[in-house]
């Protein structure tokens, strides 16, 4: 399927006071990528009961050599829409607006944190 074809996230079972986030990583466990250099984005779970990895979405990133494709944005958008937050290690000013526009919160004050760990965090924060 070409990732341009792409308009809504499979759907997650969530538990009580479960919330998705999505994170920008390499795949190393860790929150290290720029939100326009992200290929995919890894989606978690998190609630009362802790942090669950649930998928993988993949998109096109973003960034294209200084500048930003605002169709690829907007279906990256689309295919985050179900998550409350990402975790990025960077986002520009522009991609911030935007995904706030749309209800994420971009959290990029956890770089190159453990992805558990840091979603733990932010979750205990936001909830206290």
């Amino acid at each position: 399927m070409p990732h341009s074809s792409v308009t809504q996230p499979e759907p997650v079972a969530l538990g009580a006071d479960e919330r998705l986030v999505a994170v920008a990583t390499t795949g190393n466990g860790r929150i290290d990528q720029h939100f326009g250099h992200a290929d995919s984005f890894s989606v978690y779970a998190v609630g009362p009961e802790g942090v669950r990895f649930v998928a993988v979405r993949e998109v096109e990133h973003y960034c294209q050599g200084g500048y930003g494709d605002e169709d690829k944005r907007e279906i990256i958008l689309r295919a985050l829409a179900d998550c409350c937050a990402l975790f990025v290690a960077r986002v520009g000013e522009g991609p911030r607006a935007r995904l706030e526009k749309a209800g994420i919160e971009p959290v990029d004050d956890y770089p190159f944190g453990s992805i558990e760990e840091s979603i733990s965090d932010w979750y205990r924060r936001a909830k206290g």
